[in-house]
């Protein structure tokens, strides 16, 4: 295996007891003080998170960053500790595991740190014995931690005493540390913010995930404003390209320094979310000495944000030390995650690390307790599987996603989304529609909604033998685009549930007819209206005829319209279907060869009233038979009556 091919860009960071030689080591590793701050060096401890990179002659390149140590500092902590692939945890051989070494410990767990390397710090101050049985204390001591198979190294960043073969432990750490998501969608959370004269906002942190170059647009979340990256630096090196696994600053345009700050994340476009509201599996840590209660007020850790939120426990009222539950944590201010996101949870006053968890959902619904049991049992298939399962059961239990949504879901760029959400398809899970996929099972649910809701307007409007297509899709009108209500009704028909045409639709299970009593009446309406000629009747007369029936009348002359057995002469009545097609054949007769007539000619040839002649012509105007033209019409042939 080639050099190139072992080169590995991560982020590794210290953890640790104040003044047990973090930055010590980093600096004689590096050969850079990452305590820049007037007060640090005054001081001598350190207060905020700062950087240096570690580099190797494969070309592979660890970003250190060093954390303070000191209990008043260690919200710097968690966000310099976020989205880190490995830890250099320091112990003063003189002083052994101290609170915050433990506290530290704990934090790194909680992220999900699984890999480090301890150093033994000030080795140089104690004897051969002392060391010996100190290593062995502290190698107990994480027995029950992630870094139980770390390997403990005795230094002195005086006497450069061990320092090789800790940076040989930490390049075989990199090289251990699995591959980062560099083709996935840029995520870079916030950690420094500054200005530069003559170049402006810059904003630096870790690459999580995707990569980043010259020109390309980010959002800047929360506020999701818009910025162009003007340049970018690596450790100080000006560089084309970033991506995931290193350390970089941006030179943003277009937003300003004070619109973003340490906690804000720099993201590609749509792929991530900002929320008051999270789904989350939480855990109380086992070093922690009290039950986290329901409604318990907390400090929120994620990423390099940090905010106060209540915790509302799903499963029970109580949740005690090293026990895990489904929550939802309610945040006092918007912070922005994607699923699978770790988080630190800390007690309100005073400030101890409580425990920390996990998000499964990052835009869910205010949560019902006494809906618990449905509750849990979605959070729980949400929660379990692979990501492709979990995101999978979140589309089905959102009721559908677009691709966009997909993409912000799993912080993706739009080939993976679109991958994601085929082998839902693939599965039989999931159906693509014109603009979002959505459940099979959900698709079959709506479309026998509108069967049922069409059937249900059949009744209603049993006169008609089609109904208006709002008829059908009515009841999905509010749940799908346009585009979606299109294919849900050419799906239904070919499925053979209802049938659609120019004039309406029509449930293929709707059989209609007139019932016994109504057939003879019917029939009684048709003889009337032959008898009543040219002249035909309005529906007042017709009405009239049958007191305390109109909408019985009503109904019987829409049937016969749907039916062809009678038309409606606009503004006048109604005109039996054979008088109307007689008239019509005179007018042809006689006006077809000659060519435009007027309302007085076919008046005179039709010998009636001018209102009738005029009702009627404009009948044969909106069938298309004829087309008037100024004062004058012309016969359209073929006619289309």
């Amino acid at each position: 295996m080639t050099q190139q091919t072992l080169a590995k860009y991560v982020v590794v960071g210290t953890a640790g007891h104040i003044d047990h030689g973090k930055t010590a080591l980093v600096k004689a590793l590096t050969g850079r003080n990452t305590d820049r701050l007037k007060e640090e060096q005054e001081r001598g401890i350190s207060i905020d998170i700062n950087f240096a990179p570690l580099s190797f002659a494969d070309g592979s390149l660890i970003g250190m960053v060093d954390v303070p140590g000191h209990e008043r500092f260690i919200h710097n902590m968690v966000a310099g500790a976020a989205g880190i692939d490995g830890a250099l945890l320091a112990i003063d051989v003189n002083e052994g595991m101290m609170p915050q070494t433990v506290e530290h410990i704990e934090i790194l767990r909680l992220l999900g740190v699984q890999r480090g390397v301890v150093a033994l710090t000030k080795c140089d101050t104690v004897d051969a014995e002392w060391l010996e049985m100190c290593a062995a204390i502290v190698q107990e001591a994480l027995a029950s931690t992630p870094f139980a198979s770390s390997p403990v190294i005795a230094t002195s960043a005086k006497t450069g005493m061990g320092l090789a073969e800790l940076k040989t432990a930490l390049h075989d750490l990199a090289l251990a540390v699995p591959a980062r998501d560099v083709a996935g969608a840029f995520r870079l959370p916030v950690d420094k913010v500054f200005t530069i004269p003559g170049f402006g906002t810059v904003v630096s942190g870790t690459v999580w995930r995707g990569q980043v170059q010259a020109g390309d647009v980010l959002e800047c979340l929360p506020g999701r404003k818009r910025a162009r990256v003007r340049g970018l630096q690596g450790h100080g090196q000006a560089i084309h390209r970033v991506q995931a696994g290193r350390r970089a600053a941006l030179n943003l345009s277009g937003i300003d320094h004070q619109e973003v700050h340490r906690g804000f994340v720099c993201a590609a476009p749509g792929t991530l979310f900002e929320t008051k509201l999270l789904d989350a599996r939480i855990q109380v840590s086992g070093t922690y000495v009290k039950p986290l209660r329901h409604r318990e007020r907390v400090h929120v850790y994620l990423g390099t944000a940090a905010g106060i939120g209540r915790v509302l426990l799903l499963e029970a009222d109580v949740l005690a030390p090293g026990k895990t539950g489904l929550a939802q944590v309610l945040l006092e201010k918007a912070i922005v995650c994607e699923p699978f996101d770790r988080f630190v949870l800390r007690t309100y006053s005073p400030l101890v690390t409580l425990g920390g968890g996990q998000v499964i959902n990052p835009t869910p619904t205010r949560l019902l307790r006494r809906k618990r049991v449905e509750v849990i049992e979605r959070l729980s298939r949400q929660a379990e599987g692979t990501p492709q399962d979990r995101f999978l059961a979140w589309v089905v239990q959102t009721g559908g996603a677009s691709l966009q949504q997909a993409m912000a879901q799993l912080g993706s760029t739009e080939a993976e989304a679109r991958n994601a959400l085929d082998i839902g398809v693939k599965r039989g899970i999931l159906q693509e529609l014109p603009s979002a996929w959505y459940p099979v099972d959900a698709l079959r649910i709506v479309l026998d909604a509108m069967a049922t809701t069409l059937m249900a307007e059949h009744v209603r409007q049993r006169f008609s033998l089609t109904l208006p297509h709002n008829a059908l899709t009515q009841s999905a009108a509010g749940q799908f685009s346009a585009r979606d209500l299109d294919w849900l009704v050419q799906e239904g028909q070919r499925l053979g549930r209802w049938e659609v045409n120019g004039s309406g639709v029509r449930s293929t299970q709707w059989q209609g007819g007139l019932s016994q009593t109504e057939q003879p009446l019917y029939e009684q309406l048709l003889n009337r209206l032959q008898v009543a000629g040219t002249q035909g009747m309005s529906f007042t007369d017709l009405a009239g005829l049958y007191p305390r029936q109109e909408k019985l009348v009503a109904g019987l002359l829409q049937w016969g319209k749907a039916q062809g057995s009678l038309v409606e002469v606009h503004g006048v009545g109604y005109v039996h279907r054979q008088v109307f097609d007689e008239m019509a054949a005179q007018l042809r007769n006689l006006f077809s060869e000659l060519g435009p007539f007027t309302v007085a000619q076919a008046r005179d040839k039709l010998q009636a009233g001018r209102k009738w002649t005029v009702a009627l012509l404009e009948t044969l105007d909106a069938l298309g038979a004829t087309r008037r033209q100024g004062d004058v019409r012309r016969w359209m042939a073929p006619p289309k009556l």
